[in-house]
């Protein structure tokens, strides 16, 4: 019995170690071309939190955080990442739980960035971006006191009610009329370019945020291709590291 106890400990020490190891993002593993939708999979196939992508040159002062959308495939925000670790910034990947509503998962990241601020007191500042659903979570985290220094980005971000949000998440009324304690910013694409927007009556976008900084996406790139929703990513992080 006494060795039967002991082999289970081992096995759970165990399964802990490589359950957090697996938590940290090979940047090696991020492709672009043919292997991007791969490469997208690896992102979103990881437990909920923040996960640290590994560069080899990593100023943890500055810090970049990218937050995916409701049901994301993950590829849309390789790109990204290389744009943001390029930069020499630790950058890390939320994963979220987007069967529950925007307050909760807002919550959740709030407190996970809490815990990220206490266990790295050099962090001077956070630049977090949230695409799609995930502009409504970092949204959600602009009225949340001791964040410190934080540029909030929501990208083509759905900030009112849909339908989706009314049905399962009845008490989320959205941002509309708010303020933000934070600098906060609104990366908008153009809603008849936008597959997840064009249907729709109103655009979701169209919010009032006091003091938030609206930035128009063009509807095409330069090369005439459709600047949609996914892709919106793409745009803004060239245009941001300019």
């Amino acid at each position: 019995m006494k060795t039967l106890i002991s082999y289970s400990i081992i096995i759970i020490f165990g399964y802990e170690s490589h359950r957090l190891r697996s938590q940290e993002i090979d940047m090696n593993l991020l492709k672009l071309g043919d292997r991007i939708y791969s490469s997208g999979k690896y992102l979103i196939d990881r437990e909920y939190g923040l996960h640290p992508i590994r560069s080899s040159e990593d100023k943890i002062d500055t810090v970049f955080i990218a937050v995916h959308g409701y049901r994301s495939r993950g590829y849309e925000w390789v790109y990204a990442l290389k744009k943001m670790t390029a930069s020499k910034n630790k950058t890390y990947f939320y994963r979220w739980d987007w069967s529950k509503c925007p307050d909760v998962a807002s919550s959740a990241l709030y407190s996970d960035i809490q815990k990220l601020l206490s266990s790295n007191p050099q962090i001077e500042h956070i630049n977090i971006f949230g695409h799609s659903y995930g502009g409504n979570i970092v949204t959600g985290i602009k009225d949340k006191p001791d964040l410190g220094s934080i540029d909030i980005h929501s990208v083509a971000g759905a900030l009112m009610p849909m339908k989706r949000h009314k049905k399962r998440c009845p008490t989320f009324n959205g941002f509309e009329d708010t303020k933000s304690l934070y600098d906060h910013f609104q990366w908008r694409t153009v809603k008849e370019q936008d597959g997840a927007f064009k249907n729709m009556d109103i655009d979701p976008q169209l919010v009032n945020i006091e003091g938030s900084t609206v930035i128009n996406l063009p509807p095409n790139f330069e090369d005439g291709k459709r600047l949609g929703h996914n892709w919106s990513l793409k745009w803004v992080f060239d245009e941001y590291f300019k």
